[in-house]
């Protein structure tokens, strides 16, 4: 492995029961390897994206980024890192498409992470599925390639954490009844990995481990959890630890 992938779009090169046509909001978006329920032969890495309308689950969404032998979700899901001679990302992939048509929409590029899309999460707007047609490809039977794109953008992450129930108030601080739900989670993380554990270590308990997810799932607001839990200030801030250098140390 070389390195992590640049997820912005502006470093994309040149170059894969539907939902459709709908309000909804960026519920979840991680990276993950598929065999499209064994239609491949070997996984390959994905972006997979949840949507929610109203707060219910109407669809998931696995949008390419590449080929086998080129990238792997790193360990919170949240980017990608390179295993052989592709450096980037291309535009004609169906995440490129993706990302260039939420920042046509009206994200603002210098919001976007270089290596992380966790910030997508929250993001609500009108998604259509649109065909996708490459150059000199021939179609397999009757079906045409779609992705779904977001035409417009409602209201940006950060636009709908104001509005939001449990996670910050009329002050902009953080609601500390949350706070100390996701400290005794991060505790649990440090008693399991024996009292010392790096914030790469802490983002893949929090993605990963069953037992944790479970005690995430019994939260009010999973999403505000999992966002808190790995903020650097509230690692800094908290009695129960100690946080430095990227590692956290049990107090």
């Amino acid at each position: 492995m070389k390195g992590t992938v640049d997820l912005r779009p502006d470093s994309f090169t040149e170059g894969g029961g539907l939902i459709d046509d709908f309000d909804g909001t960026i519920a979840d978006i991680r990276f993950i390897m598929t065999d499209y329920d064994g239609k491949m032969v070997d996984a390959v890495p994905v972006a997979k994206v949840v949507y929610t309308v109203d707060g219910d689950e109407v669809g998931t969404d696995l949008l390419s980024v590449g080929g086998k032998d080129d990238f792997v979700p790193n360990d919170s899901g949240m980017g990608l890192v390179k295993l052989k001679s592709r450096d980037s990302l291309t535009k004609t992939s169906k995440f490129g498409m993706f990302m260039a048509a939420i920042v046509e929409s009206g994200f603002p590029l210098n919001k976007m992470d270089s290596d992380d899309i966790s910030y997508l999460v929250s993001t609500n707007g009108h998604f259509l599925r649109k065909v996708v047609e490459y150059k000199g490809l021939v179609k397999k039977g009757d079906r045409d390639s779609t992705v779904l794109l977001c035409t417009k953008i409602n209201m940006l992450p950060w636009d709908a954490e104001k509005g939001g129930k449990g996670k910050k108030g009329k002050s902009g601080k953080v609601d500390a009844g949350l706070a100390d739900d996701v400290a005794e989670i991060v505790q649990s993380i440090l008693v399991d990995a024996e009292g010392d554990v790096s914030k790469k270590g802490l983002m893949s308990a929090l993605f990963k481990d069953e037992k944790v997810a479970k005690l995430l799932a019994e939260l009010p607001n999973k999403k505000a959890a999992l966002k808190l839990a790995t903020d650097d200030k509230f690692l800094k801030g908290r009695e129960e630890w100690e946080y430095e250098d990227g590692v956290l140390k049990m107090g």
